[in-house]
């Protein structure tokens, strides 16, 4: 049995980590985790996860939902905007599929309490710098790739002020805890 724990949160690198570190895709929350090893087992585990600025990861997710055809998103694209009041204002079941994978980051990480469970919580910003750090705290070598690769631009060239503010609220949990900003 693995001596840690990974929280894969998605849009964060988590496909390009745990196939680096030879682990099966698995989205299940920290709680969820937690529940199915026990207290005792988790205490003994070092738990990490890694975390990105919300606003670059909804437009992540939105390319990735279009590139993989997610919800017909692929063959009937709509405009980033659209996407965006649909699944975080209307929660419209059309596009608004997989609740966990449009929750804020801080609900992967914590308990019933809103109690951190995870021991380690990198950025994808610092991703390479980050592993590096939790490849040394598990005390193995690996070589992180990029499995899910984009070609975009810049995160802020896809928002007018509604939209941004759209984000904001969505992910205000994310942007206290971990200072992130647009």
């Amino acid at each position: 049995m693995r001596p840690w724990v990974f929280i894969h949160i998605n849009k964060t690198g988590g496909s390009s980590i745990e196939k680096a570190l030879g682990a099966g895709l698995d989205h299940s929350t920290a709680l969820e985790k937690y529940r199915q090893l026990g207290a005792e087992a988790w205490a003994k585990k070092f738990v990490f996860s890694v975390v990105r600025n919300p606003w670059d990861k909804v437009v992540s997710h939105y390319h990735y939902r279009v590139k993989t055809n997610q919800t017909g998103l692929g063959e009937h694209t709509i405009p980033f905007a659209e996407w965006l009041q649909r699944c975080y204002l209307e929660r419209d079941p059309r596009y608004y599929d997989q609740p966990r994978m449009f929750m804020a980051q801080r609900d992967w990480l914590v308990d019933e309490n809103g109690e951190m469970l995870v021991t380690f919580v990198g950025r994808f910003e610092n991703l390479q710098q980050d592993f590096d750090s939790i490849c040394q705290r598990i005390g193995t070598q690996a070589s992180l790739g990029h499995a899910k690769p984009s070609e975009r631009g810049g995160y802020r060239e896809y928002y007018s002020a509604e939209s941004q503010a759209i984000v904001a609220e969505a992910f205000a949990a994310d942007i206290e805890l971990f200072g992130y900003g647009f």
